[in-house]
């Protein structure tokens, strides 16, 4: 038998699915879509690095926030943070949901050393004490509304960095580490602000009542209307395992996650022994604990 008929044959077979794109929330909502960063306070010149970074990653394809550069309009990449009238001005000229002020960007480089493993000219392998340079490079975020020119919140973000094992530190090495820590912080304070879209898959169980036409609105994108006739068939079999199951799945799958709760409930309770009920229930609980 061929490989594509193989295919064919468990394409066939495989158990029916609802597929889902889930949204989890970010660790720090800033309430808005469309930000600009009007801000960077450093003590060293990385703090560009970290801007740099931080809005390319944050404006990737697909994804879901926005963030502006607004540091040059305000002329504040070094000094003092900007004052209310300034912030005011800035919002006549680039309104957004919120503004981000990098406050607080600060490097630190410890010098480390141990004894490594190298060649000499002759190929020989020799002991030799090597150094290298650690660095770490902090952050505070600013999150301010602009329309009250107030900080709402603040939260810290962090990045470390390595420079490369050698015999002899110089200040380029040092400026590796730090280089490396900068972007790390970057990409912390970005993951820390982006909602993250994960995609899921749930089998469905066709002994439910009903199965083969809520599937069917289920392949057509009809999510609602496959809810609404479950719902109606809960009314005549409210004892059926399959169904309480499958209403939670496209609960789930629409985000209606206390509908989804109680049928997956429901299900787990009518029928204790089916562990695919129970490995749900706990794959959804433990999916609810990390949205909230």
């Amino acid at each position: 038998m061929s490989r594509l008929a193989v295919y064919a044959i468990a394409v066939l077979f495989a158990a029916p699915r609802i597929a889902f794109v889930r949204t989890l929330p970010a660790r720090h909502d800033i309430g808005g879509e469309r930000a600009a960063v009007i801000y960077a306070l450093g003590d060293n010149d990385k703090v560009t690095t970290f801007v740099e970074v931080f809005l390319a990653h944050t404006n990737r394809e697909g994804s879901i926030i926005r963030v502006d550069d607004a540091v040059d309009r305000s002329r504040h990449l070094f000094g003092e943070r900007p004052t209310e009238q300034q912030i005011r001005h800035l919002n006549h000229d680039h309104p957004a949901d919120v503004y981000l002020g990098i406050n607080h960007f600060s490097c630190d480089t410890v010098e480390r050393g141990g004894e490594g493993s190298t060649y000499d000219v002759d190929g020989t392998r020799i002991k030799r004490k090597q150094v290298w340079a650690d660095a770490t490079c902090r952050a505070r975020i600013d999150v301010i509304q602009p329309s009250t020119v107030k900080r709402l919140f603040s939260f810290d973000v962090k990045g470390e960095g390595t420079s490369a094992r050698v015999v002899e530190m110089t200040e380029e090495d040092r400026g590796v580490a730090v280089e490396q820590a900068a972007r790390y912080a970057a990409l912390d304070a970005s993951e820390a602000i982006m909602p993250r879209r994960i995609r899921e898959s749930i089998e469905l169980d066709e002994d439910a009542p009903m199965f083969d036409r809520g599937n069917a609105m289920i392949e057509s994108g009809r999510l609602e209307a496959a809810r609404t006739l479950w719902e109606n068939e809960l009314k005549t079999h409210d004892s059926s395992a399959p169904l309480h199951y499958d209403l939670a799945a496209v609960c789930d799958a629409i985000g209606d996650l206390e509908c989804a709760r109680d049928h997956y409930v429901a299900a787990a309770r009518i029928a204790p022994g089916d562990a695919r009920y129970r490995s749900e229930l706990h794959l959804f609980k433990k999916r609810r604990s990390v949205t909230r």
